[in-house]
Formats: structure tokens, C-alpha cells, sequence
């Protein structure tokens, strides 16, 4: 028998009840907010840090004295002049 076209049905499935779909996605909402939640909260508590300084009793030693360098003058016609070398007998 073949089927003809008033025969055949195409309209959508009359709807259900839709509450069950509601109530399943709240449900997992609630789930996951709760799970998100704990998640946060299981981390807050904050590790005790210390820290210190260590300072070691260095001995002191005292820097060693400026030796004063001869600094030439600034004029030069005051300067002294240098020997001239003296011939070898």
C-alpha cells in the first residue's frame, strides 16, 4: 500500500511537558554554581610567608689612606725647569 500525501504526517510531535528540561538545566546550574563556589573558597586561606633578614658581622676595615699626588702647577712660567741631562765623561 503506498502512502499519499494526506496520509502522511509532517507537523512537529505535540509538546510535552517542559518542565523537566527546566528543572534538569537548573539543577545543573545549581551544581556547577556550587561546585564554582567551593572551588574559589577551598583556596582563600593564604600560606604564612616570613620573611628575614640575615646580617653577618662583617669586620670593618678601614679604607686605605689618599696618597697625594704631586699635581703640576698651573702656570707654567712658575714651574720649575727640568735638568738638562749631564754629558758622561
Amino acid at each position: 500500500m503506498q502512502a499519499s500525501v494526506t496520509d502522511v504526517d509532517l507537523s512537529p510531535p505535540p509538546p510535552r511537558g517542559s518542565w523537566r528540561p527546566w528543572a534538569l538545566a537548573l539543577l545543573a546550574h545549581a551544581l556547577l554554581a556550587l561546585a564554582l563556589s567551593w572551588g574559589v573558597t577551598w583556596q582563600r586561606d593564604t600560606p604564612v610567608v616570613a620573611s628575614a633578614e640575615l646580617w653577618a658581622a662583617l669586620p670593618q676595615t678601614a679604607a686605605p689612606r689618599l696618597v697625594a699626588a704631586a699635581e703640576p702647577p698651573d702656570d707654567p712660567a712658575t714651574a720649575p725647569r727640568p735638568q738638562p741631562p749631564q754629558p758622561a765623561p
